[in-house]
């Protein structure tokens, strides 16, 4: 019985031993397939298709860039010319031109009713001197008027008054 107790123990260490050396192969095989550098360094159809990969990808990076840029004759000459910015610009001044028609509108209105204002004491003082020389007038003629009235007439120096004997 020893021998054969010594002998399977002898067994279990050599199935030990080769399995853990297929253990270790199959853990280099795995780490050696999955290592990138290594399939490309030995694998050819690894390398063409990576190769493919990479340029499809620049590819479409290309494309999509390019479509991205692609802009009508029209659009390019207007962001070359920088239209937008002029267009803000003629906004800009179009909002400036149109306060500053309102002012001049405001000043000519306060300018217009400050004329009408001297304009009409122009003419309320005009019409305050008319009226005072028409009064004027009127009393030196109801004075004149007057005296002629009060006074008797005045005789030439050859007229003799006839007088009534009768008083």
């Amino acid at each position: 019985m020893g021998e054969t107790s010594a002998e399977a123990k002898r067994q279990v260490e050599e199935t030990r031993a080769h399995l853990q050396g297929t253990i270790e192969a199959l853990e280099f095989k795995a780490r050696r397939n999955l290592d990138v550098r290594h399939q490309l360094q030995s694998n050819p159809g690894v390398q063409a298709l990576t190769g493919a990969l990479v340029l499809g990808a620049g590819a479409l990076t290309v494309l999509v860039l390019m479509r991205r840029r692609r802009r009508s004759p029209a659009e390019r000459l207007a962001r070359r010319l920088k239209l937008d910015e002029l267009r803000d610009r003629l906004n800009d001044f179009r909002e400036d031109a149109r306060a500053w028609t309102a002012a001049q509108r405001r000043i000519v209105r306060a300018d217009s009713k400050s004329k009408e204002a001297e304009l009409e004491r122009r003419e309320s003082v005009i019409r305050r001197l008319l009226v005072s020389a028409a009064e004027a007038a009127l009393t030196a003629a109801a004075a004149g008027l007057a005296r002629r009235l009060i006074s008797p007439p005045q005789r030439s120096h050859g007229e003799r008054a006839v007088m009534s004997k009768a008083r």
